[in-house]
């Protein structure tokens, strides 16, 4: 009767055994990926593995038992990836930069205070520059008279004279450049800021 006992629990812990190994190799192939993907010739596949001539394609990504665990679309084509990459990069800059505005300004009026402080500061400049250049400009007037003079009187016009107008022509010309670059300064300056102040009425709402 004892051997008997014995026997009957022998065979009970080796059913037992085969019972959790077959439960756990269940799960173990329950927790595989599968792809699906569609071959160059239309055909559906089911594999482990999918070769990367098809990744671009599009897959969907299953367990054993057919259950879509997810769907990844096609690529984009080449032209619209770059596009994409382009929007994806313009999105990002234009919320750094409204970010930016958010940060350093607080109101409408604010972007209208820093205009007209940061442009007057621009117009004093580019003033001191014409005043310069209408002083340079009447010492080279008058140098050239009096080079003038002296040839008319049939006598050489001195190196020092030459080197003047030399020296005041060429101060007239950077002074010239100057203006124009503080003036280029002036109309970008003036248009940055209405285009902020625009894009700070849309993302916060503000109209003054």
């Amino acid at each position: 009767m004892k051997q008997r006992f014995q026997s009957i629990a022998k065979l009970l812990v080796i059913s037992g055994f085969f019972i959790v190994a077959s439960v756990n190799t269940f799960a173990e192939t329950d927790k595989k990926v599968f792809y699906r993907y569609t071959t160059s010739d239309g055909g559906k596949v089911v594999s482990q593995t999918i070769p990367p001539q098809y990744v671009r394609n599009g897959y969907e990504m299953l367990t054993i038992n057919g259950e879509v665990l997810k769907v990844v679309p096609p690529a984009p084509p080449e032209a619209d990836a770059d596009r994409i990459a382009k929007e994806r990069k313009a999105a990002k800059e234009q919320a750094r930069v409204d970010l930016l505005l958010r940060q350093t300004y607080s109101s409408v009026k604010d972007i209208d205070s820093a205009k007209t402080r940061n442009l007057q500061e621009l117009v004093n400049t580019i003033s001191i520059l014409q005043a310069n250049l209408a002083s340079v400009k009447t010492q080279l007037k008058a140098q050239e008279e009096h080079a003038a003079t002296i040839e008319r009187n049939g006598k050489t016009v001195s190196e020092d004279i030459l080197k003047n107008i030399s020296t005041l022509r060429a101060e007239e010309k950077d002074l010239n450049n100057q203006i124009k670059q503080r003036q280029a300064e002036y109309d970008g300056a003036a248009a940055k800021y209405d285009q902020d102040k625009e894009r700070f009425i849309q993302i916060t709402g503000q109209s003054n």
